[in-house]
Parts: structure tokens; sequence; C-alpha cells
């Protein structure tokens, strides 16, 4: 992937999705979210009227069309390169929608064939065209040998820059010590890992949607919190590990996370500072909605550990106006979160 001489500046969209049919299929078998199975159970990617409906804009798409333009755009490279050409982007950094298809409740060995048939799809997307696309694959998380094996395959024979992972190993919290192998190959890999929740299926949150609105950004406090606390920061401090929407909770709460630290010795573990001084070690992509929220969290870690990122085809309409538009942000500090800090994490040479 080479850069243009005469391109002066990049857009990396860090979050945007795909899906494999056969995966969700399977998926909606092991309780996923019951918005997106419903999804699953109308024949969930209906190519021939959805890629017509699915030629225009979302924004110009009805209602009741919505659902299967959103779907034929997770399995149409040539529409995403469309959307992203209107959309002023010049690379998305592919993942699966774990919301519509995580295999983590599922038997491992099964699991991991849908994995790997997830994967061998995302190579085929980025191959359609490698300068508009990079991807992260998916592993088995719920059996660790398993994930490790398909990391490995991913970041070899696949040429993948890493995987994305679900909020929970199966029942497993992140910082649970058997998933210590994965994080080590990981670091040992120098992959990027993308902490994307696959949905709550709790009936708490599905009225209004909560499971979205509410339960995302709880999700991706509680990962952060459990690789802090369970000492996998400090036992792998090279990992690259970013973290979807922000971050969710964690980053504008942590000082009642510090005043448990310091106030209440047991809660500590095996971690060796304040939460809030774990904050940087990790990285953020900039789906937040709201552009004073960005601004915070910028003060709160820095620019260098920020990246676009829209929830392609959903989420942000347009992630490069959300960064260009903030009057707060300095130009260089966008061009760090626009494009400068995706290719560091991802090793992009542009």
């Amino acid at each position: 992937m080479a850069r243009s001489p005469k391109k002066r500046s990049y857009t990396i969209d860090f979050h945007a999705h795909m899906v494999l049919p056969e995966a969700v299929a399977f998926a909606a078998k092991h309780g996923m979210v019951p918005e997106v199975a419903k999804m699953a159970r109308a024949k969930l990617i209906p190519i021939g009227k959805a890629r017509q409906r699915g030629n225009f804009p979302l924004s110009k798409i009805k209602a009741k069309d919505k659902a299967a333009a959103v779907a034929v755009r997770m399995v149409d490279p040539k529409l995403q390169i469309k959307d992203m050409d209107d959309r002023g982007v010049d690379i998305n950094v592919l993942t699966a929608s774990l919301v519509h298809q995580c295999t983590y409740n599922g038997d491992p060995v099964k699991a991991l064939e849908i994995e790997r048939k997830t994967n061998d799809r995302m190579a085929e997307f980025v191959a359609y065209d490698p300068d508009r696309f990079v991807g992260l694959g998916s592993v088995p998380l719920q059996d660790t040998r398993k994930a490790v094996k398909e990391l490995e395959r991913c970041m070899g024979e696949l040429g993948l820059r890493g995987v994305q992972i679900s909020s929970m190993a199966g029942k497993r919290e992140l910082g649970d010590a058997k998933l210590d192998p994965f994080w080590a190959k990981a670091e040992e890999l120098k992959a990027t890992i993308f902490i994307h929740p696959a949905g709550l299926t709790g009936p708490r949150y599905q009225n209004h949607q909560l499971w979205n609105s509410i339960g995302q950004p709880l999700e991706e406090t509680m990962a952060m919190s459990s690789l802090i606390h369970e000492g996998v920061m400090d036992k792998f401090p090279k990992l690259k590990i970013c973290v979807a929407h922000g971050g969710g909770y964690l980053p504008f709460y942590a000082g009642r996370a510090d005043r448990n630290y310091k106030d209440k010795p047991h809660t500590r573990g095996p971690m060796t500072k304040s939460p809030s001084q774990y904050l940087k070690q990790f990285y953020y992509e900039s789906c937040l909605y709201n552009v004073d929220m960005l601004e915070y969290l910028i003060g709160k870690v820095g620019p260098n550990r920020i990246v676009m990122g829209s929830d392609y085809p959903v989420g942000e309409s347009d992630p490069v106006g959300f960064i260009r538009n903030s009057r707060k942000i300095s130009k260089e500090n966008k061009e760090k979160i626009l494009w400068k800090n995706a290719a560091r994490i991802l090793g992009l040479r542009l």
C-alpha cells in the first residue's frame, strides 16, 4: 500500500464492518440480541433488490429499506468503496460485525470453523482492493489455544493486521489469566487488537435498544477495567489495544476508579498504578457523536491515542467532518486522528 506522491493527507476509518452470512446464521442460534436475530431470520442478506436500494447513500434510503441496505453494505466491497468515496474516506479498517456474528457462545470446534471462514472472506475483501481495505480477523476467544492458532494464521497466512474481540471471552473476563497466552502472542506478533462488544442479551437492556446506547459503552468500560485490574496491561505493556466508541465510560469517569485505588487497597489486584494512569496504554476510536466528548478525550489521553472511526455502515454518517469541524482540535492533531495514528498502529506505509 503505497501513498501517492500527490496525496498530502489520508483518512482512515478504523471502525467499519463486514459480515459472513453463514456466521450470522450460526451466531443467531447462540444468544444474539433480539433485534439482530430478527435480521438473521429474515433471509439476512437480500442481495437482489437490496443491492439496488444500496446504491444510494444510507441517508436517502427509506426507513423500511434500511436493514437490507445496511446488510448488503457488509457483504459488497464495491458498494463500500462507493460509500467511502461519498464520505471522503480513503481506507476502511474492516472487522466482522460481532453484534451480528459473535461465535463465543458456540461449540469451540464449530466456532473455529466459522471464524476461519470469516477470516478467509476478510482476506478476499481486502484483496478486492488492498489500497482501500485493511482487515482485522476474529478468533474463537472462548478457547485460548484455538484463538492463538487462528491469530497466528490471521497475521501470517492471511496477511491481516490483527484481530477484533468482544468484551468477554465467553463467560470469562478479558483479564482472566487463562487468556494470558493469547495476550502474549498478540504482543509477540505486534497484532492490533480491536475491542468491540457483541451486545448484551439480558432483558434489562432490550427496551429502547439500551443494549446499544448504554450497554455497549458499559461493556467497553468493563473490558478495560478487567485488563487493568487483573494485570494484563502490566504483564504485556506493548499490547496495541484499541477500544471502540471512545473507550466507553471509563475515560470520562476514571476519577471514581482512582478514588477506589487510593482509598480501598483491596480493590487493586495486581495493578501497579491508578486506573487513570493506564488510560494512555489504550487507543480509542472516535465514534462518540458529541464533539465535546472527543475534545475531552484528547485532553485525557492525548491526540496520539485516538483514531477516526464511524461504525460503518451505521453510526457516524460524516466521520471526517466530525473531526475536521472541531474548533478546539489543532490542524496537526486532526491529521493524527484522521490517519496518522491508525497508520502507525497498523504498520501501514502511506
